[in-house]
């Protein structure tokens, strides 16, 4: 106010000095007015780690964060059903083993990886790996490669690529006192530095007299620390996966003052696994020479029938990408039981029609063995939608590398399959034959069976199917059904049908930020004899079985709120001779993504 009142002595105060303008104007200040730039930027992440292409139209299956989402898969193997032919031995509903079986091959039919690196079976599942327990939360992709007698299975974790922090939460309850609860958070800076982290916890209380699904307590954590700078040609990721069960003991009782039928074993397991990865690449658009390194290590612990154990792997591959070629190899070189292996993997497609691709492997086991692996597939694709594929597998390789006493197995499977497609329909069918095998043992958790039976030659038929009906509504599914021989768990005329409608509402919302899906499916096969040994050597049959389930899920925005309802059909049979499935279970809940 005084200022104000003296213009005057404000006006003597000017500085009347002639300036210099020759001197040249300081362009080092900083504006610092300036609003800090927080506009969102996508940053290169690691390529995944998955069976690179070209690959033949049909032998690749790809489940994307959003078709994980929206399903009911609560378990890897629950999305592994959608393959034709595989049949989940379950002990039970959730926290119950959940075993996958495909081709007759025992462990063998299984391959799993984790971001490269395979996942050994340890502990008392040293034979078997159970996919139930392997954590989903963290997983963004997965892709399987079916061969005639073997999933090979490629885990995906998820590279978070804006710069925009996003948090993640979800609560899930139901039936049996079910809760599950969820919390995930990922950042990304300019500079390319990432962390991402979540937890699961989840239980299950007790169930009803004759249900095999006992108490049942998971935590799972997992934390990635990666750094892909903004010219994508290098980097590096180091993750910490943290997975803890307690299962209760169940048997299932069929009255008063009957027979105890044996159930699923109770288990107490700490798992940890750690892998770091470092690539170095010719070009950020995946063409080119790549330099990939990896090395993990896991254990187990506070089993309260094995001690503790380790195993450490390390890995390095080159490969070479061109535009419509691929050429990889690869080696790993395993610790305290875990082998060494070479392998060499190819794609190529010489003219548009015409696609080849094979993958050789050599194994070397502890104990002086080892083992051969060799698959090549080719396709062609014809005039007016149809084409057609042929699949060639041929090992001397064992079922599992922790079992020393294992001979090495030697087949030879083919497969040949047709399809067609287009914007109505999309059918393959195909006719395959396997030659005789022995699986080794069975899966410890479900009491009643003890091992396997040797698998004849078998000579199977198989389709799958995608019919768009209207707008929206897709009907879906698989067949499969051995025709000669055929293996334990191995039913004729298994099939999966599912009913699905899914709608974006473009017209009320322009945005498309509201979704709604719909889903009826059921799993049906025929009676067998083929329902594995018990302890006796006796052999156990399977029942004839149709489960239903349901599925409902809105999307708006970065929420989804679900509710399935599992054997709508109130189905008294189950998925293992002798063991209790539950009856109209279901499970509700909701998971928000949002950006802070």
């Amino acid at each position: 106010m005084v200022l104000a009142l003296l213009p005057a002595a404000l006006a003597a105060q000017v500085d009347s000095t002639r300036r210099d303008t020759t001197v040249a104007r300081d362009t080092s200040a900083r504006d610092t007015t300036a609003a800090r730039d927080t506009t969102t930027v996508l940053l290169p992440t690691f390529e995944p780690a998955i069976m690179p292409g070209p690959l033949p139209k049909g032998t690749r299956y790809t489940f994307t964060l959003d078709s994980i989402l929206l399903s009911s898969a609560r378990t890897l193997s629950d999305l592994l059903v959608h393959i034709p032919g595989v049949f989940v031995a379950r002990g039970g509903w959730y926290g119950a083993p959940e075993i996958v079986l495909y081709g007759g091959r025992g462990p063998a039919s299984l391959e799993i990886y984790w971001d490269g690196m395979p996942m050994q079976p340890l502990g008392r599942d040293s034979i078997y790996l159970d996919p139930a327990r392997i954590p989903l939360g963290p997983i963004e992709r997965v892709d399987v490669i079916m061969l005639p007698a073997a999933l090979q299975v490629f885990l995906v974790t998820s590279q978070y690529r804006p710069t925009a922090p996003r948090t993640q939460v979800g609560v899930v309850s139901g039936r049996q006192d079910i809760a599950d609860y969820r919390a995930g958070y990922a950042t990304r800076t300019r500079s390319g530095f990432g962390v991402s982290m979540l937890a699961d916890w989840a239980s299950i209380g007790t169930g009803q007299l004759g249900n095999t699904t006992p108490p049942f307590g998971t935590s799972d954590i997992w934390v990635k620390a990666d750094y892909v700078p903004p010219g994508g040609r290098v980097g590096a990721s180091f993750q910490v996966s943290s997975s803890s069960w307690h299962r209760a003991s169940a048997d299932s009782v069929a009255g008063v003052g009957t027979t105890t039928i044996v159930g699923v074993d109770g288990w107490r397991q700490d798992r940890r696994d750690r892998l770091f990865r470092l690539f170095v690449a010719e070009r950020d658009d995946g063409l080119g020479w790549r330099l990939t390194t990896a090395l993990s290590t896991s254990a187990i612990s506070h089993d309260t029938l094995v001690p503790r154990r380790n195993e450490s792997l390390a890995s390095v591959e080159v490969s070479q990408t061109w535009r419509s070629a691929n050429v990889s190899a690869l080696a790993r070189f395993g610790a305290a039981g875990a082998p060494r292996q070479y392998e060499a993997r190819a794609g190529w497609m010489p003219i548009r029609p015409i696609t080849f691709a094979g993958t050789f492997r050599q194994s070397f086991y502890v104990g002086h063995r080892y083992g051969w692996r060799v698959n090549g597939t080719a396709g062609l694709t014809l005039p007016l939608g149809f084409s057609a594929r042929a699949d060639v597998s041929w090992q001397e390789d064992a079922q599992a590398a922790l079992v020393t006493t294992d001979p090495m197995h030697r087949t030879l499977d083919v497969a040949g399959w047709v399809g067609f497609e287009n914007r109505l329909i999309s059918v393959e069918v195909g006719r395959g034959r396997r030659d005789p095998y022995a699986p080794l043992g069975f899966a410890v958790g479900i009491k009643s069976v003890d091992s396997l039976s040797p698998t004849p030659r078998t000579e199977f038929v198989a389709a799958h199917a995608t019919l768009h009906i209207a707008p929206g509504v897709t009907l879906s599914g698989w067949y499969f059904d051995p025709v000669v021989g055929g293996g334990d768990f191995e039913p004729p005329r298994h099939a999966r049908v599912a009913a699905t409608f899914y709608s974006k509402f473009w017209r009320v919302f322009k945005s498309g930020i509201f979704a709604l899906r719909g889903e009826v499916a059921m799993e049906s096969w025929s009676r067998s004899t083929l329902g594995g040994l018990d302890s006796t050597g006796a052999a156990l049959g399977m029942t004839g079985s149709s489960f239903v389930d349901t599925q409902l899920e809105m999307q708006l925005a970065g929420v989804t709120l679900f509710w399935s309802v599992t054997n709508i059909n109130i189905m008294r049979s189950s998925y293992v001779t002798g063991l209790g499935y539950p009856k109209s279970v279901q499970q509700y809940g909701a998971r928000w993504f949002f950006t802070n």
